[in-house]
């Protein structure tokens, strides 16, 4: 269980922030102590707290039910109804890449969500434009000559799509450029992918499995990079594309290569030698990476 601490460092956070939350919660953030916050974790009748480097700090202050509405409502810039689809899936994105997760009571019709009332929970991931190198990665990748592909796993907030986003900058440029395919579908990636000299395409808010089908078929990608694959359609997408020659740099949640392999969608995919390596990460309070790769031959024959 993580502790709650509190120091005396302010905490910075994106302008688009300071925009919709009220004065006295950035005030309380301010002081709480989290010197680059990286997760808000906002609860009608609790606490809020500050997540920076893994650990929790509190603000002190406790949000009744009309101000998480009111801030939800600053959130959709205004308009609910222009934010409904994705808030009835569990989040929003707002400008830069600010992604929040909605808590709420569903409201359903012919078991289908459309719509959330009473919200509960707003929990704010923040990125920061890290200086993050993914050449142990990408070396990887042409270690294979970009027959296979690389799954990222990691814990939440360790910094899976800070690597993604780093790989798919360095992927794209200098003399040795490939064409490639962001599939950015919750709109997290596409912060900070930025500079006239990339080779770099990006499909915003495509459904994962859509987007890597016309990265292949239609824009000639020759490395497609997507956050968080799971479901049984991006595996079969993911399949299609290697089997055309196109690798996948991808992200899942995981603390090892076994707890990977046990997802169906995942063994699936391994049965077939999609991904040449599975690469672990861990992150330093200083924001450093480290790590650790297990080649699909250690990883077993097809059989996790």
């Amino acid at each position: 269980m993580q502790s709650v601490r509190v120091l005396r460092q302010p905490a910075e956070l994106p302008d688009k922030l300071y925009e919709v939350l009220p004065r006295y919660l950035t005030d309380a953030i301010r002081r709480c102590g989290a010197w680059r916050a990286e997760e808000l974790r906002l609860h009608r009748g609790r606490i809020a707290t500050v997540t920076c480097s893994g650990r929790n700090f509190s603000t002190g202050v406790s949000l009744r039910e009309d101000e998480m509405n009111d801030i939800l409502h600053r959130m959709c810039g205004g308009s609910l109804y222009a934010y409904n689809q994705t808030i009835n899936q569990g989040f929003l994105t707002m400008d830069g890449g600010i992604r929040v997760g909605v808590c709420g009571s569903a409201a359903m019709e012919n078991g289908k969500i459309i719509g959330v009332n009473s919200i509960s929970g707003l929990i704010v991931r923040i990125p920061h434009r890290t200086e993050v190198s993914a050449e142990p990665v990408l070396g990887l990748l042409r270690e294979m000559n970009g027959l296979r592909g690389i799954l990222i796993y990691a814990p939440p907030g360790v910094g899976k799509t800070t690597l993604l986003r780093a790989a798919a900058v360095q992927a794209s440029s200098g003399s040795h450029a490939m064409r490639t395919v962001v599939v950015d579908t919750r709109e997290e990636l596409n912060p900070a992918l930025e500079g006239e000299e990339l080779m770099l395409d990006v499909l915003v808010g495509y459904p994962r499995d859509v987007g890597i089908e016309i990265a292949v078929r239609s824009m000639g990608a020759e490395l497609v990079i997507c956050d968080e694959i799971g479901g049984i359609p991006d595996a079969h997408a993911i399949l299609r594309a290697a089997n055309c020659g196109v690798p996948i740099m991808a992200s899942a949640h995981a603390a090892g290569v076994d707890e990977l392999l046990r997802r169906p969608s995942l063994q699936m995919l391994h049965r077939a030698a999609v991904f040449g390596a599975y690469v672990g990460i861990e992150r330093d309070g200083r924001g450093s990476f480290r790590y650790a790769v297990c080649r699909w031959e250690e990883a077993g024959n097809g059989s996790p």
